[in-house]
């Protein structure tokens, strides 16, 4: 559902008008984050940016140019410094941890490039872990859990391990644990860069499909040109400002 907001003025005539807007699912304003120490860092440097419900992008930046804090702050992962970050019209703004991770279950999912899937936990209990940090039931979490499983045809492979699996399985699990929280909006962090080119086509693809008929919000960020072609909108970041 699209979040929506109507305002309403009065004319000279007392007639009213109205006009209904679209709002975003995340809006920054002129976000500015530096990182102390002998040395203060200037990462980001007045980023503002809008992003739809809905909506497939992509951001795009070499090694330092502030990609990884825009990403992080916009997984209520770190704080920024100056400006304003609206999260479906909610001001994320120096929240306690408890707070932001209770944020984060709700509205955010992460895909990593290296998976993070801990080894000594089955496919399933990995997919489970979140919703054991939401309270919910053993039986209830393990059948959410399977259900995501069968989405992405691991449904044999739920009582293996994380390194009886291949990349590609792996990395379909982790998807499977952030989609089982039903959050709006995916954070993809490189999801295609430790997988091979076929493989690597293959979890694109079904990034994509959820883009599409779930209508999930998706930001992947990617080295990749190829990856990247395949959005809706390329967000390309240089020394901490959007291009």
């Amino acid at each position: 559902m699209v979040l929506l907001a109507t305002f309403c003025i009065f004319s000279s005539s007392k007639t009213e008008r109205c006009r209904t807007f679209a709002i975003p699912m995340i809006h920054l304003e002129g976000i500015h984050k530096t990182y102390q120490g002998a040395q203060p860092l200037h990462v980001l440097k007045g980023i503002d940016l809008d992003i739809a419900e809905g909506e497939l992008v992509s951001i795009m930046g070499a090694s330092g140019s502030g990609k990884s804090t825009l990403l992080n702050i916009l997984g209520i992962l770190d704080d920024y410094d100056e400006g304003r970050y609206y999260l479906a019209d909610t001001l994320i703004r120096d929240l306690s941890e408890t707070r932001a991770a209770a944020y984060r279950n709700k509205m955010i999912g992460f895909i990593f490039q290296s998976f993070n899937l801990i080894g000594f936990k089955t496919a399933v209990e990995n997919v489970e872990l979140p919703l054991f940090y939401q309270g919910v039931g053993r039986r209830k979490r393990h059948q959410m859990a399977m259900d995501e499983l069968e989405k992405m045809g691991l449904t044999d492979w739920a009582a293996h391990y994380p390194n009886e699996m291949s990349g590609g399985q792996r990395q379909r699990v982790a998807i499977a644990r952030a989609l089982v929280t039903r959050p709006k909006i995916i954070l993809a962090d490189e999801p295609t860069g430790a997988l091979d080119s076929k493989t690597g086509v293959e979890v694109m693809e079904l990034l994509k499909r959820l883009n599409r008929e779930e209508g999930i919000t998706m930001i992947i960020v990617t080295h990749d040109p190829s990856v990247a072609a395949q959005t809706n909108r390329i967000i390309r970041i240089k020394d901490g400002v959007i291009e």
